[in-house]
């Protein structure tokens, strides 16, 4: 009589993703960080215009009058 015994290595073996799943994995990880970073710059420039133009904004009565005459002939 022949009995069958099972290793308990084999029991605990777990799936292991495939490299190319990890390859993936790793290019949109690294896609979200870097589409992440841009949209961080381009929020970052957006505010500064924002400053720069209410800054400009809050000093434009002192270069341009309403009474006074425009600087061409249209």
């Amino acid at each position: 009589m022949t009995t069958a015994t099972l290793s308990p290595v084999y029991a605990d073996r777990k799936p292991t993703a495939s490299t190319f799943s990890l390859i993936v994995k790793n290019v949109l990880n690294a896609l979200a960080e870097s589409r992440a970073r841009s949209a961080e710059r381009e929020l970052r420039r957006y505010e500064a215009l924002r400053a720069d133009l209410s800054r400009r904004q809050d000093h434009s009565a002192d270069f341009l009058m309403q009474s006074n005459d425009l600087p061409l002939k249209i």
